[in-house]
């Protein structure tokens, strides 16, 4: 007698895309503290060895979340000015963190999370370049573009660019304006610290950090001695 054909535990239609989209949806309602392949086989009504079939490992489902997440923002393409193109890669990336803030740390732990990531890269990196500054410079300061950005959201949406709650303000207000003068002087500002202001700052002071570092390469010695001065 011939063998009955074993049926499969995955329901008919099942692809790759639709696991993508349920596990993205219960890492962002619950964060990766209460994420696991078991409940995302568990919410398909399927084995979760078929999640690993089609991802191989738990990272790699949560690398190819992370660049679901990038992809879903709106990133305008490159416009040839490359203040703007970088301050545009980075008003995406915050939007990322406001939008999904429970699996944006994700971002931290890839070098590139896939496709959207490499795109973002390219307009970071083709800014640089425009900019002026070597290929091994832009390496460089591209990663530190993407650090200083992905930490300014991340504490933001921590809670460390909030005006200072009451017990906060106490505790600087108690410390003596002799010893520390400088927190004496900025406790009115954090009082009432805009979030948007400073991330515009900080900004434009990268912004303004590349432009140097690229003006010292493209006029040589005789500028950086200058600067040396100053």
């Amino acid at each position: 007698m011939k063998k009955a054909k074993q049926r499969s535990r995955t329901p008919r239609g099942l692809d790759r895309s639709a696991i993508l989209e349920t596990a993205f949806g219960l890492l962002d309602e619950a964060g990766e503290a209460g994420f696991s392949v078991r409940k995302v086989g568990a919410t398909m009504g399927i084995d979760p060895m078929t999640v690993l079939h089609h991802f191989r490992s738990k990272e790699e489902l949560l690398r190819q979340i992370a660049d679901r997440a990038l992809g879903s923002i709106n990133l305008p393409p490159p416009t040839g000015v490359w203040r703007t193109d970088l301050r545009n890669v980075a008003d995406a990336y915050r939007s990322l963190a406001h939008r999904h803030p429970r699996l944006f740390h994700l971002h931290f732990r890839f070098h590139a999370t896939g496709m959207a990531d490499h795109v973002s890269s390219e307009i970071v990196y083709r800014a640089l370049l425009e900019a002026g500054l070597s290929p091994h410079r832009a390496a460089g300061l591209g990663l530190a573009f993407y650090a200083f950005v992905l930490g300014f959201a991340l504490a933001e949406i921590e809670g460390l660019l909030t005006p200072l709650d009451g017990a906060e303000e106490e505790e600087m207000a108690a410390l003596a304006a002799d010893t520390f003068p400088a927190t004496a002087m900025l406790l009115p500002a954090f009082r009432t610290l805009n979030s948007d202001e400073a991330f515009a700052d900080a900004m434009t002071a990268f912004i303004n950090g590349i432009d140097t570092v690229a003006t010292v390469r493209r006029e040589g010695p005789a500028v950086q001695a200058s600067l040396s001065k100053t």
